[in-house]
């Protein structure tokens, strides 16, 4: 029995002794499990924080994205779509949804990858590349710079994508486009004033000659006849250098504030009566404010806009003029060049055959003509650009194919009063007055001497300034005019002007040159010269001016 007692006893304190243990592992294990929990706990924590942060990261970079006011696009490897921003969204709005397509289909309209492609060479270089590409036709948007960024994974440098960012560079487009072709219409018109000053003299020693054997000549004299056919071919050419000299820069003859209705209605007339076809309308605003502008190169542009408008509409057609006055703000008109204020507007609409964005942007080309070879020299609305641009104006046209053109003319108003018409008899006028001749050219000196002697005055030359400052300083008191060329060598007519003046304040000078009235005469004018006069002229004009810088009625 006691043996049985021994035997149980064991049994019991090995049982407590593995109950014992096994607690104690149990004790362990549980330890375990809360410091695992705990642990666990500690990385939910940080797994929930790590979330917030990207999850306020993602929501910063997303407001980053769409505050940008380039268009942003994030292309996967194969070209499609990842993400895009706001400004793609309202560029491309009439092809969302944008995600999921391939980036060339929606922005560019192509079947293919573009070429050149700055995201396909970015992702086979893992550089940034750079592109100009033209946008989508008939897009408000026409011209992109394109940016493309390689999209790189940290740990094994593998490119994963691309980030294009699309900048609008429309306006810049045109702003270039327009100063190149200001640059191009300055080179020209030097060139242009140039070649028509030293046309201009050699046509005058030609009308000069003309006019002195027009006055020996017997009215029934047979060479009569063609001494006349002679003076109409010197005016032809002289209205060709006058288109040179309308695109030439200060290409201005005589400023005056007239009407501009007034001298449209009479193009208009002149213009209806030779084209039958056409049916004119016009629509003038009454109040028309004034304008100060040369006649006679005002009535070539609209010439020549009209005459456009009819060669568009060989089968007859509608052609509309308007007047009215605007005023133009500086957002309007930046790209121009011109400053804001007063203006009035003249439109010339036709219903003709329109024309394309290419012939568009030459059209004011000096050269540039559709017409056939022989048909046209291309100066017509080369000249118009340049007179309405000399004026402080703008001209700017609308046109599609098939849809007709339209012209619009701004020039800017004046505060002036609209002057009266000068009329001149048509007898030439004699003198007796003594006038000394400066010019460089012997052929105008030694033309325009005889013409003179022909009106009956004494006549005193110097080839060049010094010559006639020296001239004058001696014999000022008989001489009564100086006909003073403006371009000279050595010392112009500025120059020389200047020298007169302080010998005698009251003198009487007459400007002549082979240029028009550009900037330089006028401010000559201003300092007190008493007139201008264009070669080439003819007696009747010479005999008109010195009368006027005479102050002689005629």
């Amino acid at each position: 029995m006691e043996k049985v007692r021994e035997i149980v006893q064991d049994r019991l304190e090995t049982s407590k002794a593995e109950l014992e243990k096994a607690f104690e592992e149990v004790k362990q294990s549980t330890h375990e499990i809360a410091r695992s929990n705990r642990e666990l706990q500690l990385e939910i924590g940080e797994r929930r924080r790590i979330e917030k942060a990207l999850h306020e990261s993602e929501g910063f970079l997303e407001d980053v994205i769409e505050s940008i006011q380039d268009g942003i696009s994030v292309l996967n490897p194969d070209l499609t779509i990842r993400h895009v921003n706001g400004v793609m969204k309202r560029w491309y709005q009439d092809r969302l949804p944008l995600v999921g397509k391939n980036c060339f289909a929606c922005y560019c309209n192509r079947k293919e990858p573009c070429e050149p492609c700055p995201s396909l060479r970015s992702l086979k270089s893992g550089r940034a590349e750079r592109d100009i590409l033209a946008g989508l036709p008939g897009s408000a948007v026409e011209w992109f710079e394109v940016f493309s960024f390689p999209i790189k994974d940290k740990d094994n440098g593998r490119i994963t994508g691309v980030v294009e960012s699309l900048r609008d560079i429309t306006e810049r487009k045109r702003l270039e486009s327009q100063l190149a072709q200001a640059e191009r219409m300055d080179s020209i018109g030097r060139l242009a004033g140039g070649v028509a000053h030293d046309f201009n003299n050699l046509l005058m020693g030609i009308q000069g000659r003309t006019s002195l054997m027009l006055s020996d000549a017997e009215p029934h004299h047979p060479f009569v006849e063609h001494l006349k056919g002679i003076e109409t071919y010197v005016k032809n050419a002289a209205d060709l250098t006058r288109q040179l000299l309308g695109f030439a820069r200060g290409g201005k003859y005589e400023v005056k504030v007239i009407d501009i209705n007034t001298l449209i209605a009479e193009n208009v007339a002149m213009f209806g009566r030779t084209k039958k076809e056409l049916n004119i309308i016009s629509e003038f605003q009454d109040d028309i404010w004034p304008t100060e502008v040369d006649q006679g190169q005002i009535n070539q542009v609209f010439l020549n806009l009209f005459v456009n408008a009819w060669e568009a509409m060989p089968q007859g057609g509608e052609l509309t003029v308007k007047t009215k006055n605007v005023s133009l703000d500086f957002n309007l008109i930046k790209t121009y060049g011109v400053n804001p204020g007063r203006y009035i507007e003249v439109t010339v609409t036709d219903t003709g055959i329109g024309m394309d964005e290419a012939t568009r942007k030459r059209l004011f080309d000096p050269f540039f003509t559709t017409k056939d070879r022989g048909r046209g020299t291309g100066l017509g609305l080369a000249s118009a650009y340049g007179i309405v641009k000399n004026h402080h104006g703008l001209i700017t046209v609308k046109s599609q194919p098939g849809l007709g053109a339209t012209f619009t003319v701004y020039l800017p108003a004046s505060e002036k009063a609209v002057l009266k018409e000068k009329h001149y008899t048509r007898a030439i006028a004699n003198g007796s007055e003594t006038v000394l001749l400066v010019d460089d050219e012997d052929m105008i000196i030694e033309v325009g001497s005889k013409l003179l002697q022909r009106l009956g005055y004494h006549v005193l030359t110097a080839r060049n300034g010094l010559q006639a400052v020296e001239i004058y300083q001696a014999r000022q008191r008989e001489i009564d005019c100086v006909i003073l060329d403006m371009i000279m060598p050595d010392q112009n007519g500025g120059e020389t002007f200047d020298q007169l003046k302080q010998i005698d304040t009251d003198i009487n000078v007459l400007l002549s040159s082979g240029y028009s009235l550009n900037d330089q005469a006028s401010e000559i004018l201003k300092r007190g010269c008493k007139g201008f006069i264009q070669k080439p002229f003819n007696l009747k004009e010479l005999s008109w001016k010195i009368r006027e810088v005479l102050q002689i009625p005629n």
